[in-house]
């Protein structure tokens, strides 16, 4: 009997720790260019521990610990889906900005690709005034509300629309503010990150070796400006947020 309650147990337990398996691995990573690295003269003294090594003048990161990382980081959004947390997308620049909206889309999250707009965070209650104004918007076009406007007002509604729409446009399912963000390039969304961990927002980000990895959460060391790398490993973030959402 207490054999059988200890292999009951043990059962339990395994699956509590059942986690997020990755998609890709080290020759995926390989093809898509992610261990190449900024010049040497860029380089960030805290990222070294995940370079390899130096050639022709450009840092080649260290992609065993590229796979590791990705895997930490895959799991800790994975972990927060299924415990109910949201997370959101964050990538601005261009090379990032198409993928980054269409995985949001397929996973059902919120995303930033426009610009951030100072504030979103740490002043988040202006912001849920513009996602409610859009959301009121959009709801007036279905019903028809809008109908009986002039051109001129209707005109300056398609302006105001666009307005919102690059200011908040992905983040109209937000009711409350969002427990996890994945950037794309820790560095150049350095606003969006210090908005978040001043807030107790958890972030996750892609560090290119002239990058901290300390300043985030979970870093994971790859390059964050090759469309491929980016691409492969924001599509894994969103298999871990389909998975979680699962959960």
């Amino acid at each position: 009997m207490v054999k059988k309650i200890a292999e009951e147990k043990k059962v339990v337990e395994v699956k509590a720790e059942r986690k997020y398996t990755l998609s890709v691995g080290l020759k995926d990573l390989l093809a898509a260019g992610s261990h190449l690295g900024h010049k040497v003269s860029k380089t960030n003294p805290k990222a070294r521990e995940n370079i390899y090594v130096a050639k022709d003048g450009i840092q080649i990161i260290d992609l065993v610990k590229t796979l590791a990382k990705l895997d930490e980081a895959a799991n800790f959004i994975y972990q927060a889906k299924k415990n109910g947390q949201m997370v959101a997308l964050i990538g601005t620049k261009r090379q990032a900005r198409e993928v980054v909206r269409r995985v949001a889309g397929e996973a059902g999250v919120p995303f930033i690709t426009d610009r951030w707009l100072g504030g979103t965070v740490s002043n988040w209650l202006e912001i849920k005034k513009n996602i409610k104004r859009l959301n009121d918007i959009n709801s007036g076009k279905e019903t028809g509300k809008f109908a009986e406007y002039s051109k001129k007002d209707l005109s300056l509604l398609r302006k105001e629309t666009g307005r919102l729409n690059k200011m908040v446009g992905g983040l109209t399912t937000l009711e409350k503010l969002f427990d996890v963000a994945f950037v794309v390039d820790a560095g150049f969304e350095k606003t969006a990150v210090k908005e978040c961990r001043e807030k107790g927002i958890k972030v996750v980000a892609i560090v290119d070796t002239d990058g901290d990895p300390n300043g985030v959460d979970v870093a994971i060391p790859a390059n964050d400006d090759n469309v491929k790398s980016i691409t492969v490993i924001v599509e894994e973030i969103g298999k871990a947020i389909k998975a979680g959402n699962q959960k």
